[in-house]
This record gives structure tokens, sequence and C-alpha cells, in this order.
């Protein structure tokens, strides 16, 4: 910018080599710029250790050191196949108490899905089976997994009881839980059947609900 005494003869004086010394540092950048791209190959094949392949009609795809490990080559990524990963042996992949990951056998994946479907609760729902069961009579549960079984009487007068009892062979059979209730009040007693084992209810006074998980 001019100053105020400075004529336009003066201003131009000034000016003019000021602008001209900022175009050295103009090439300069462009001779770095173009040093750079020209080199940049070379560095990456030095740093490879060898010459790197043309870039030609491969694009998209990945570079790696040949198995080799002579020189360096272009892989489709769709071609990385697994069948690369070492294969497990069938000890490794059936030992539970082995850290390699690998695909599970079969058998395997067979077991694990035996064993979810052993579970309480899978795949079962509650049922109210009131009318096709009687108080004191013993009953087998024929699913191959547990139920659990769910019982209440509603208590008018007195103190009375509601008991499960359970057998494994239907002849002996043991508490597994007792409720007590007053006038007023509801007895509930719950508890968990194993597959093939007996239970059964003993109520003092009328049962109200029977639900059974199965």
């Amino acid at each position: 910018m001019p100053l105020a005494t400075d004529s336009d003869a003066a201003f131009d004086a000034k000016a003019f080599p000021a602008l001209a010394s900022l175009n050295p540092f103009g090439v300069s950048l462009e001779a770095i710029g173009a040093a750079t791209a020209t080199n940049a190959d070379a560095a990456l094949a030095a740093a490879l250790g060898g010459d790197l392949p043309a870039i030609t009609g491969q694009a998209l795809k990945l570079l790696r050191v040949n198995a080799g490990e002579t020189a360096a080559e272009f892989i489709d990524p769709a071609t990385v196949v697994l069948a690369e990963v070492p294969e497990l042996s069938q000890v490794q992949v059936e030992n539970p108490a082995s850290t390699v990951f690998g695909q599970v056998s079969g058998e395997r994946l067979a077991q694990a899905f035996d064993a979810n479907e052993q579970q309480i609760g899978v795949g079962q729902i509650p049922q109210e089976v009131l009318g096709s069961r009687s108080n004191n009579t013993s009953y087998q549960n024929t699913e191959a997994r547990p139920i659990s079984v769910s019982v209440s009487q509603q208590n008018s007068a007195g103190t009375n009881a509601i008991d499960l009892l359970w057998s494994a062979d239907g002849v002996t059979f043991f508490e597994t839980m007792r409720s007590m209730s007053n006038s007023g009040g509801r007895g509930c007693v719950f508890g968990i059947i194993p597959a093939g084992s007996y239970y059964k209810i003993v109520a003092t006074i009328t049962i109200i609900s029977w639900v059974e998980l199965r």
C-alpha cells in the first residue's frame, strides 16, 4: 500500500522488486511437488526391497509381499480365500479348552443346540391345566426337559396349607414347598420338576389355579 507521500512512480519502484522476490518461492514449491511425485514409487519400492509391479489395471486391489518375499504383488480382495488360513485340526476344533479360533464342527454345533433345547423356558409357554389336574394325585413330567408348576388356593376361613411334593420314582415323595394361609389369604407354591420325575399337590381347600410351564 503506497504511503501518502509516495507518487505512483515511487510506489512502483518499491512494489515490483517485492513481487519479483516471491516468484522463486513458487518455483521451489513446484519443484518439491514434482520431486515427491517422481520419487514416491521408488521410495516405496526401496522400503519393500524390490520393484513395484505396474499399477495400470490394478484398481481396488491389495498390494502385498509375495510368499517368497522376493517382490510385491497385487491381489483381488475377492480372492483372499479363507483357505489361506491354516486349517485347524479336529482336536483344536473339538477341544472346548482350545483358544484357537476356528469353525465349530457339526457335531459340536448339534450338541450346543441340544443343550439349548434342554433349557427350561426355551420354546415353552405357561398353561392353565387346572381342568385336568386333581388334588393329592401323582403326575409325571413326560417332557424331555424340566417344567415348572405353580399352584394356588384361596382361603376363606381358618388356617390352611398347600404343599408341592416331588418324587424321582413315583413312590417316595418329598415336600419341596409349603404355603400357609389364613382366612382371606391365598396360599401359593412353585417348583421345578425334572424330566421324568413325579409331582403332586396336596391342598386342604379348593385349588383355584394350576399353571405349568411346558
